[in-house]
């Protein structure tokens, strides 16, 4: 049953259960109209007459009931959102069990009061607990309680409610006030907890009352079970299945005691009388099937004021069983007791709830009244589930996951909630299982602590990495993912910092793989400690090993968590303690963050100022030097600019043009470096001018001439190529604008493509007709063509759009990829130039014989936004 259905059936039952007694009856028609209510005097307690009206609730105690009105009386405050709800308000008198009577009034909310729980309050309703005061104490009226009761506040799952129950009694009732909470319940049953109830002996709140709050119904209906004595002490079992995790009330709080499995100690509830009602909940595992339960009543060593159950309930959260104790086991001296159910449960909550005990008849004092008996607690020291897994160790238990089917579920259950021995079992007989036995298992390990489960973990992330196929291996087909290392990592994760020490020996001394995979997690959960572990591992590796650990370290040097650290490292003292490959690795590792590190151009200086430094090492400080160039550091640049100018080796060159791209103060050398002798350091330094273009960057006069130069004579393809878009993303000028249109004589088809880009970008509509040719000339390479359509539609050539239109039409019967691409071409101009008859033009296009594709593009092109002025 759910949870909303078990609070609609418990509020039916116990918040109206006193509207059944005839001295009940709502009074809201004559309340809602002014008319008094008046409750008649009793043994012991004056008259009350309330009368609610637009001025609030006004009420008069009065020695007798004949003569007793509320004119005259005490007007009663209410809260400023209540007063409008008075007009609704309805008045209840409730006899209480010894004949005294209080006067319930209810108003029903419209709204929501402040703090409630945005959903909660369409059923609530303000309150007041409104009495007459005892013969002789004056004639002032008696507000016993107020409040919202019904309106939860809090978040969902921690909110809590007040409720007001009158519970019949005898001839009369009582009347309790408490707290309903999402996270005290009797397995999903609303349960009253913290209740007071109303004492007629004093006309005042008394707090530890005890309320029953399985409803009659349910209580009727629940299936019986008789307790039978166990001679013996039962063999404890190897795990605990169930674990306390609420109850409505404890002694010392210490309601986990009740299945601790030391006998020694117990749970005592903590109300008034003989605790009926009291109830504790239990967390289960729905996989494990529950056939009964132990119980021991007493503790060892007893308990003061302690007193046994005679009957006691077990509630699921769709099964209630009523168990009946055979005797007062706090006489007997019992070793325990043993109750079967009927058939096999499974739940994920079991609760025990208190319903008679063996007490003096005073102390039954749950059902109303106080006791006049002394304090008794009834109290439970053990409840045991008994499983078809009684008797088995964790080893046992761990053997039986193999195979992943139901009874390996349960088993896992058991063994998730078994503790510190069942992990270890988990653990040494993981090996021995096979797939999904394994899975179970390793969701038991991790129910451990991170200082278990990483040993463990970090052990199958070696094996697991060290028996993977090396990264970039050629396979027949991608490798399923292997479910153990994937679990693996996420747990290690989860752990956080806690693995880096175990991590840190993997990177060590693992197999070359192991140490790749240890060191990326490393450097995801504990960069600051992964630093200097890759740094020392890095000194003896070699080849792939080595650069997939500087991978790492580069991840982990980049982490803000890692900045103290790093900047430790890059001081000279230490920098130098270690190998020169180390050093030049942690720079680079850097990146761009390099020049935000304080110490980092003295590191970079102490590399580069060494003479003799052998290629390798020029060639791998030249993005150092980069990123400390950008960052201001002049020494920085200076380094760039020679090695772009004057290194020695082409190679060289070649990476300081390539890095040199984003430092704006190097684009004169950059030009420079665009008539170098080696072709490849001519291709990347036209590169990086384009890319300097594109980002904003401007260029030294004399730019576009020394990339016109290149584009009209170098003999390489990709440098006149290169020289076209780098002259295309800089600002248009007419030197540039003639060069480009120079190169669309170029014998490479490449060079013209990029110079119609380009002079599409700076809309060179002086030179239209040249483009213009370009497009129109059927012998024409197809993307050349192609290119000049979109540049005349950059240029918004109006005169070309019936030339358009018939490419666009044609690509919907193409002979060839030519008619496709041209039509697309054609299709993309005509929606920058958007003519107005366009939908005219393009409507053959929308019909549903159209390729899909040809369709979709005609459809984008009615949709795009024009570029162009009509």
């Amino acid at each position: 049953m759910s949870r909303s259905r078990f609070r609609s059936r418990w509020l039916r039952a116990s918040v109206t259960a006193g509207a059944v007694a005839a001295s009940s009856t709502w009074l809201g028609d004559a309340a809602a109209q002014g008319a008094p209510v008046v409750l008649p005097h009793a043994a012991g307690q004056q008259a009350l007459a309330v009368r609610i009206d637009a001025r609030g609730i006004t009420a008069r105690a009065c020695p007798s009931a004949a003569a007793c009105a509320p004119d005259g009386g005490k007007v009663l405050a209410v809260p400023s959102e209540v007063a409008p709800l008075l007009g609704g308000a309805r008045v209840a008198p409730v006899a209480l069990a010894d004949g005294k009577r209080l006067a319930k009034i209810e108003a029903p909310a419209s709204g929501a009061p402040s703090g409630a729980r945005a959903g909660d309050v369409a059923s609530g309703s303000w309150v007041m607990l409104l009495a007459a005061p005892l013969a002789g104490k004056g004639t002032e009226p008696l507000v016993l309680w107020s409040g919202w009761t019904g309106v939860a506040t809090g978040e969902h799952g921690e909110g809590r409610s007040d409720a007001v129950v009158v519970e019949p009694l005898g001839s009369g009732s009582r009347v309790l006030v408490g707290q309903l909470r999402d996270d005290v319940t009797i397995c999903g049953r609303p349960a009253l907890v913290g209740a007071s109830e109303v004492d007629p002996r004093t006309m005042t709140l008394l707090k530890g009352a005890s309320f029953q709050n399985l409803p009659a119904e349910e209580r009727r209906a629940a299936g019986k079970v008789a307790a039978e004595r166990r001679e013996a002490d039962a063999a404890a079992p190897g795990f605990r299945l169930l674990r306390p995790t609420a109850a409505s009330s404890a002694v010392g709080k210490r309601f986990a005691e009740i299945a601790d499995g030391d006998p020694k100690t117990a749970w005592s509830e903590g109300k008034a009388g003989a605790g009926r009602g009291e109830f504790v909940s239990f967390s289960s595992a729905d996989e494990v099937g529950i056939t009964g339960f132990g119980l021991r009543i007493k503790p060892i060593d007893g308990v003061e004021g302690g007193a046994a159950p005679r009957t006691l309930f077990v509630a699921t959260p769709d099964r209630l069983f009523q168990v009946s104790l055979p005797e007062d086991a706090w006489v007997k001296e019992s070793a325990g007791y043993e109750v079967k159910l009927p058939e096999e449960i499974r739940a994920s909550c079991v609760a025990v709830v208190l319903d008679e005990a063996f007490a003096p008849r005073g102390a039954q004092a749950g059902e109303g009244g106080a006791p006049s008996a002394p304090e008794v607690r009834v109290t439970i020291a053990e409840v045991t589930a008994r499983t078809a897994f009684d008797g088995q160790a964790p080893a046992a238990l761990v053997g039986a996951l193999a195979g992943g089917g139901e009874r390996a579920r349960a088993a896992a259950a058991l063994l998730a909630r078994s503790g510190p021995e069942a992990v270890e079992a988990a653990i040494a007989g993981y090996d021995r299982l096979d797939p999904a036995g394994r899975q179970l298992a390793a969701g038991v390990i991790d129910t451990a602590p991170c200082e278990v489960q990483i040993p463990f973990f970090t052990a199958r992330l070696a094996s697991g990495a060290a028996a993977a196929p090396p990264r970039g291996a050629r396979r027949a087909a991608p490798p399923e993912p292997d479910p153990e290392l994937h679990h693996a990592r996420d747990r290690i994760r989860r752990c956080g910092r806690a693995a880096a020490p175990a991590l840190a020996e993997i990177v060590k001394g693992g197999a070359p793989a192991a140490r790749v995979a240890a060191a990326r997690e490393l450097a995801l959960v504990a960069p600051a400690e992964a630093v200097p572990a890759l740094l020392d591992a890095l000194a003896a590796a070699r080849g792939a090993t080595r650069k997939e650990l500087r991978a790492a370290l580069a991840l982990a040097a980049r982490s803000e968590r890692a900045a103290p650290v790093v900047e430790e490292e890059v001081q000279l003292d230490r920098l130098r303690a270690r190998p020169e490959d180390a050093q030049l690795d942690l720079l680079r590792a850097l990146g761009p963050s390099l020049g935000r590190v304080r110490g980092g151009g003295a590191a970079f200086q102490a590399l580069a100022s060494a003479a003799g430094a052998p290629f390798e090492r020029r060639y791998l400080l030249q993005a150092p030097a980069a990123a400390l160039a950008r960052a201001g550091e002049a020494p920085a640049e200076a380094y760039l600019r020679a090695s772009l100018r004057k290194d020695a080796d082409a190679h060289v060159r070649l990476r300081a043009a390539e890095v040199a791209a984003e430092v704006p103060s190097l684009a004169p050398d950059l030009l420079a470096a665009a008539s170098d002798p080696d072709v490849r350091v001519r291709e990347a330094a036209v590169v990086a001018l384009s890319r300097a273009a594109s980002a904003g960057a401007k260029l030294p006069a004399g730019a576009a001439e020394a990339l016109a130069a290149r584009l009209a004579s170098d003999p390489w393809t990709f440098i006149r190529g290169g020289a076209a878009l780098a002259i295309g993303a800089m600002p248009a000028t007419p030197s540039g604008d003639r060069a480009l249109v120079g190169a669309l004589a170029d014998r490479s088809p490449e060079v013209r493509r990029h110079a119609l880009d380009g002079l599409g970008a700076h809309r060179a509509t002086a030179h239209i007709e040249a483009v213009r040719d370009r497009a129109e000339d059927k012998e024409e390479d197809v993307e050349v063509r192609a290119r000049a359509i979109l540049a005349l539609g950059a240029m918004c050539d109006a005169s070309s759009v019936d030339l358009w239109t018939r490419l666009a039409l044609q690509a919907k019967a193409p002979m060839g990829e030519r008619d496709q691409r041209l039509g697309s071409a054609a299709l993309a101009a005509l929606g920058a130039v958007r003519p107005a008859d366009l939908p005219a033009r393009l409507k053959p296009l929308l019909d549903k014989d159209t390729p899909h594709g040809l369709r979709e593009a005609a459809r984008a092109a009615l949709a795009a936004t024009p570029q162009c002025r009509r």
